[in-house]
Parts: C-alpha cells; sequence; structure tokens
C-alpha cells in the first residue's frame, strides 16, 4: 500500500527522516506542512469541545529537512498555525525551541541499539535467558511480507491483543498496524508448532537516500506465547539487518522515564508527569514498558514536549486525549 502523499514526501523522508518516528508521520490522519526543497513538518489537527475548543496543530518529532532549515520552518509553521504543541522531539529541536521562547519538557528517553549487537555480560543475561527458552520451545522467526500473511491468523492475533491491552489502540507516538505492504517496512512473524504466536513491525530509518536503521514500531504477542517471544524476534530481524549492513534498531520511547530539567519548563508539569509514571499505570504501562527496554542496555538519548500554549498539564490532556489514552 502506498501512502496517498508518499511521492511528494519521499525524498525529503529519505534523505532526512532519521529518527526513529520519522516513518510514523504516514499514519492515517497526519496533515503536512511542505516547503519545496526544504523540507516539511507532519502534524495532526486536533480539536476537542472541553480540552481544545480552540484546536491544536500536534507536530509529530522533528521537522524533516536540514538541521539548519528547522527553526525557520517551525517559526513559518508557528505563524500560520498558532497553538501548536511538539511532540517527542530530539534535543536539538528543544534548543530551538527554547530559543523561539518556548517551554520545553523533558518527556523521557528513547533507545537505540548498535549493530553489531553484542549479548554478553551481565546486563543482557535476561535476553539470552529468553533467547535460548524460545529455541528450547520451539519457536522459528521468519521474515514474510503482510501480504503473504493469512488474512484471518493476523485479524484474530490483533483482536487478542488489543482486547488484552484493554480494547483500544494509541496512536501518534505508535503508529497504528497497517494490514498491507508499505515501502521499506519489514515485517518477522513468529510461530511455534506452526501457529502464529507473534508478529512485529519494523519501520525504516533513513539518511541521505539509505536506510540506516530501523524502529520497532510495534508488535502483537499472543498471551500463550513462550516468555520472552518479543526480545526473540527483535534479536532474529537484528540478524538479518547485521547481514545488510543495517547500523542500529530503535526500540523507540521510554516514556516519562527519569524526568530532569535540561530547558527553560514547566516545573508544576514535570512533577505531574513524574506522578503520573508512578500512579498511572492503569492509563498506559509506563513502568513496564521502561522495564522491558532497560534489558536490552541500549543507547538512550533524552526527547522533548512543548506547546506554544505554555507547557501546563491541560496541554498534556490534550496529547493524551489525541493518542486515546483517555
Amino acid at each position: 500500500m502506498i501512502h496517498p502523499d508518499w511521492q511528494r514526501l519521499e525524498p525529503y523522508l529519505k534523505h532526512y527522516g532519521q529518527s526513529c518516528l520519522s516513518y510514523s508521520v504516514l499514519q492515517t490522519g497526519m496533515h503536512y506542512y511542505l516547503e519545496e526543497g526544504i523540507g516539511f513538518i507532519a502534524y495532526l489537527p486536533f480539536r476537542h469541545p472541553i480540552l481544545a475548543p480552540l484546536g491544536r496543530k500536534i507536530i509529530l518529532a522533528d521537522p524533516i529537512c536540514a538541521s539548519e532549515q528547522a527553526q525557520g520552518l517551525l517559526q513559518r509553521f508557528i505563524a500560520i498555525h498558532k497553538r501548536v504543541i511538539v511532540l517527542q522531539c530530539s534535543a536539538f529541536i528543544g534548543q530551538v525551541l527554547e530559543k523561539l521562547g518556548y517551554e520545553v519538557n523533558h518527556f523521557g528517553q528513547e533507545t537505540e541499539l548498535p549493530i553489531p549487537f553484542d549479548l554478553a555480560g551481565k546486563e543482557r543475561s535476561k535476553l539470552r535467558q529468553w533467547r535460548n527458552k524460545c529455541e528450547r520451545e520451539g519457536v522459528s522467526v521468519e521474515e514474510r511480507a503482510i501480504s503473504a500473511g493469512d488474512v484471518g491468523e493476523i485479524a484474530a492475533l490483533s483482536q487478542a491483543w488489543i482486547q488484552e491491552k484493554g480494547g483500544k489502540e494509541l496512536t501518534l507516538l505508535t503508529r497504528p498496524f497497517v494490514n498491507a505492504d508499505e515501502p521499506d517496512v519489514r515485517c518477522f512473524w513468529a510461530r511455534q508448532q506452526g501457529k502464529l504466536v507473534g508478529l512485529a513491525i519494523f519501520d525504516p530509518m533513513y539518511a541521505q537516500g539509505k536506510i540506516i536503521g530501523y524502529y520497532h514500531n510495534f508488535d502483537r504477542i499472543t498471551a500463550d506465547a513462550p516468555n520472552g517471544t518479543s526480545v526473540f524476534i527483535i534479536l532474529e530481524a537484528m540478524r538479518q539487518f547485521e547481514a545488510e549492513g543495517v547500523q542500529k534498531v530503535s526500540l523507540g520511547l521510554m516514556p516519562l522515564y527519569v524526568l530532569r530539567k535540561h530547558f527553560r519548563h514547566n516545573e508544576f508539569t514535570m512533577k505531574g508527569l513524574k506522578y503520573a509514571y508512578r500512579k498511572l499505570n492503569h492509563l498506559y504501562p509506563f513502568q513496564g514498558n521502561i522495564s522491558h527496554k532497560k534489558k536490552f542496555n541500549g543507547l538512550r538519548q533524552p526527547v522533548y514536549f512543548s506547546s506554544t500554549q505554555g507547557n501546563r498539564l491541560w496541554e498534556m490532556f490534550i496529547l493524551m486525549k489525541a493518542m486515546r489514552m483517555i
């Protein structure tokens, strides 16, 4: 399946789309502010009668452009749309936003795994245990296109997974599942005794026209799959990527992990997010997500959010509603 805006976005995405969320800008509902020869900003128009009656434009990740063009592109976009939230941007874009006069709050850490990925050492012992367990219990992983899968089998797996997660699928920070082949997206399947027990999707990360890495965007794992099946799929995929010369795999966001003051920020909102990490895991499994990714002992980079309306907790409620968390 080709995204309707693929032809005009592809040149910029493949040259500048090196963030883990770069490919996620192609998800349904996104709009694009594109300046020919420079790049584009992907954003979700969001309006809510109580939380945001005047609306917000939610920018996902960094602008897709050269670093020296980012400030101008953001300034021109904000001049048009006024009420803007930037979600999960890099430290570089955080510096730009602070320079433009906006608060910039720490939002968590992104985790990257270098390729080759060494499993030796105490820090990654759990990964070895899970890999060995899956191998002993007959789990096999293969790469196949979505179109090569059984439609009913995929639907049953997705339905069971969504029900286990509370009956809803999040959006924005996780690109929703597309049941069709997409350019450069990789799909790995895990089976045990012929039964589908897991499915993982990896989105490409680009630089200067080449794929430099993949983002483990999401997986679907059955409740009766052996413990560690998700990890086993990632490790097997990384083995394939290594043979192709790919440099890294991103596990994406560790939300609200070890929040710190890095820029001029809203202190009350930071305290509120720390509370959410401790007490609101029924809304989103913050602690489980982070505990899982910490076992990889990867490289971490801080990411941020910022609102032109000030980083009040109200802006976070708007984001949570837009992401379907509430």
